[in-house]
């Protein structure tokens, strides 16, 4: 069974990254990713759209990480305040403690590259 999915255009003025972090090049499945859609006037983020994965059972959106950013100076220091957020609730296993502040970092770094790109 095929399934297919229709997606909106990008909103005027957006700027889209996915950013995944790998252990090595070779490996397919990702430690961290981040997918991320801002829109910025004036320096400031207007809208923000974020989606982590590699760090759990399945890819899931924050809505409190973009609630963080909206209204927000487009810089370093915001990105990693919605970071802190979308991972405030993360509850890692016995092994895979290093992925929470790799998704922070990861996720910070994607919002930079859409912010500058």
């Amino acid at each position: 069974m095929s399934h297919q999915i229709a997606l909106l255009p990008p909103v005027a003025g957006s700027k889209q990254v996915y950013l995944k972090l790998r252990d090595r090049a070779s490996y397919e499945f990702a430690l961290a990713s981040a997918a991320v859609v801002v829109t910025i006037a004036g320096g400031k983020v207007t809208r923000a759209r974020i989606a982590l994965g590699g760090v759990g059972t399945k890819p899931w959106r924050s809505p409190e990480a973009e609630a963080v950013l909206i209204g927000k100076t487009a810089g370093a220091a915001n990105f990693r305040n919605a970071a802190e957020m979308a991972m405030r609730n993360a509850k890692p296993q016995s092994e895979n403690k290093f992925k929470i502040e790799l998704a922070k970092r990861c996720l910070a770094h994607a919002l930079q590259m859409a912010a500058t790109s």
